[in-house]
């Protein structure tokens, strides 16, 4: 699996990470492909800054075949084969372990929701943390609605917001879009890999008291859903059940604590702050930080290590090891946020 370069380098990072897992959608790719084109045509989506990934959940079929074919004509696009069938949230972290955006989203691979939308998200998430489309929203559309699969969300989300308390409209829209550093902790935090996984990513955000922005959606039908009623729903329950404790079986946290001394410039506020574009950057008190670095290899811990120390003349630190409940103990988090690092992905 590719392996995200050095997150701290200054390196031109595109605006926009748009992942699209897919499990034996080899017939179905042509179709949602042709949506984002005709949102690439509309201006929606810009292809020179917008970075595409394609994770093939261990498909059976010419999944990864076809997906190479289409999106290997877009200037920024990569395909990833995952060796076995792992689930949706699996895809989806492969798939942001690997993005390099400073934003990403996630889409579905039939593109259900109209990917003319994205610019929704991204301006969303310049006051929010995340944003997550709704079909239930004031101003959303269904277009084709299936009675049985109407009812069958409408009870999944009353059955979610009760156990998790989260009172959101729609958990399980298959559109989310996250500021880049919020989508990596997110990922890294949760453990469910199957098609609930999206709850256990909102209740880790709501623990650490990230905002979300609800963003109404435009959804049509498609032929060929993956999400089958009654299999599907018994382990979404248990999912949704787990997720209550969210972050108690999550992995350990690679971290390191950075305080400033009192002769330090401001452009060293200004690194971290910008620096807090690209890896969540925890800013605890007035000199004192935490840079975590979630989904990174023990290799890509010690180099983004290696440069934050020299940029800010640390010496040479070692990355402590942080739970994720001492994580939430220092939750709302306080990212540092550089608010000019997500631009508008279209043209």
């Amino acid at each position: 699996m590719p392996e995200r370069a050095d997150p701290t380098s200054a390196t031109t990072d595109p605006a926009l990470s748009m992942v699209v897992p897919a499990y034996n959608e080899a017939a179905r790719l042509d179709a949602g492909f042709f949506r984002l084109t005709q949102a690439i045509n509309a201006g929606a989506v810009n292809p020179d800054t917008t970075q595409f990934i394609v994770v093939d959940d261990g498909s059976t079929d010419e999944t990864s075949a076809r997906a190479t074919d289409l999106y290997g004509a877009l200037p920024n696009s990569l395909v990833i084969r995952l060796a076995q069938n792992r689930g949706k949230g699996a895809a989806i972290r492969a798939g942001v372990a690997a993005a390099t955006g400073r934003a990403i989203a996630f889409a579905d691979a039939d593109m259900a929701i109209d990917p003319v939308q994205t610019p929704n998200f991204v301006a969303a998430l310049q006051g929010h943390h995340l944003a997550i489309g709704s079909r239930a929203a004031s101003g959303a559309s269904v277009d084709r609605p299936s009675i049985r699969r109407s009812v069958m969300n409408r009870t999944f989300n009353r059955f979610v917001n009760t156990v998790t308390r989260l009172s959101l409209d729609d958990t399980q829209c298959g559109f989310k879009a996250f500021r880049g550093p919020v989508a990596r902790l997110l990922f890294h935090c949760t453990t469910t890999e199957r098609m609930a996984f999206d709850v256990e990513l909102l209740v880790a955000a709501r623990t650490f008291g990230l905002t979300i922005s609800q963003i109404p959606v435009h959804w049509s039908r498609v032929q060929g859903s993956r999400v089958r009623s009654w299999s599907d729903g018994g382990s979404m329950v248990r999912d949704v059940l787990r997720a209550r404790h969210a972050l108690r079986d999550a992995p350990a946290l690679n971290a390191l604590p950075v305080t400033l001394r009192p002769d330090q410039s401001a452009t060293d506020l200004e690194y971290l702050r910008a620096l807090g574009a690209k890896v969540p950057v925890v800013h605890v008190r007035e000199t004192d930080f935490i840079v975590l670095f979630p989904l990174m290899t023990d290799e890509q811990v010690a180099s983004c290590v290696s440069a934050v120390s020299q940029r800010l003349d640390l010496g040479q630190p070692e990355p402590r090891r942080f739970s994720l409940r001492q994580v939430q103990d220092l939750a709302p988090l306080a990212l540092s946020w550089d608010n000019s690092a997500i631009t508008s992905s279209r043209a």
